[in-house]
């Protein structure tokens, strides 16, 4: 039986499962092209698997050590097919990370090195396309936010990393693009929502707000030493769609209002700048 069938029928042979040797061809697979394999199928029981507690510690410790290789394979590679690997790795961590906070089974050790893992990943990856024809979802800025946003909601995440994940999370607004437009798959919807798990932490909104400043004046270098270039609109879509985002996000809570308000400041002033140019 190919793998694929296996998954398809997966709620019907579980029980009968070798769940060693079905991990193990999953764990193979996790970056296949075939994006029904991957996406609906591997990923979808993956879920399953961990969160209805169809597997043992020792298996998702063993996920956890294979997935964490995975995410930094062929690292820097910016439009090769091991992108899928380690994005959807990324998510498997997330799986766990979010399955251990419910009922604690990693060691600290590990979700230390899961922790510093997603930052130095988001960092360190440079093929930032969403939607891949014939291929299917690549997402990897977006799958790596997910992974960010549940190590920083961990009870074990320090808020003294607070500070270098606000810098990740810039480096992914400001990444090089791999293909002809900005981020157009909702990557900064997802972003927003590392963002929010900081707040939820106890980062402030003064402490956000010294941030969102911090990107605007990078923009602002960029548009000072490249004037309208392509790459600076890119950017600057990149970052004002962050923060049209972000703003709704707030509204929709009914709160920081201080913060909203500074956000409003700098779209005015981004708008403005576009607004004079033509």
């Amino acid at each position: 039986m190919t793998l694929k069938l296996e998954l398809i029928n997966i709620d019907k042979t579980l029980q009968n499962s070798d769940m060693d040797s079905l991990i193990e061809k999953m764990l193979e697979s996790i970056g296949s092209i075939d994006s029904e394999l991957r996406d609906k199928l591997i990923y979808n029981t993956f879920g399953k698997l961990i969160l209805e507690d169809f597997l043992t510690v020792k298996q998702m410790q063993h996920i956890i050590d294979v997935c964490y290789k995975n995410l930094f394979f062929d690292i820097g590679q910016k439009a090769s097919d091991s992108v899928f690997t380690r994005s959807f790795s990324a998510l498997v961590i997330a799986l766990i990370i979010e399955k251990d906070r419910e009922k604690r089974f990693l060691s600290d050790d590990i979700i230390l090195k899961l922790i510093n893992g997603s930052i130095e990943y988001l960092n360190l990856e440079k093929d930032i396309r969403g939607y891949v024809e014939e291929k299917g979802w690549a997402h990897s800025i977006a799958h790596g936010a997910d992974l960010l946003s549940e190590t920083i909601r961990h009870p074990l995440f320090n808020t003294k990393l607070s500070s270098k994940c606000l810098e990740t999370i810039k480096h992914c607004l400001f990444k090089e693009s791999t293909r002809d437009t900005p981020y157009v798959d909702d990557e900064e919807e997802r972003i927003i929502f590392a963002v929010e798990a900081l707040m939820e932490k106890g980062i402030t909104s003064n402490e956000i707000g010294s941030w969102i400043v911090e990107l605007s004046n990078e923009l602002n270098e960029t548009l000072e030493n490249e004037g309208y270039s392509l790459n600076f609109f890119r950017k600057r879509s990149n970052v004002v769609n962050f923060l049209r985002g972000f703003y709704f996000r707030l509204l929709y809570k009914n709160s920081s209002l201080k913060l909203r308000e500074n956000i409003v400041t700098e779209l005015q002033q981004w708008h403005e700048k576009l607004y004079n140019l033509n």
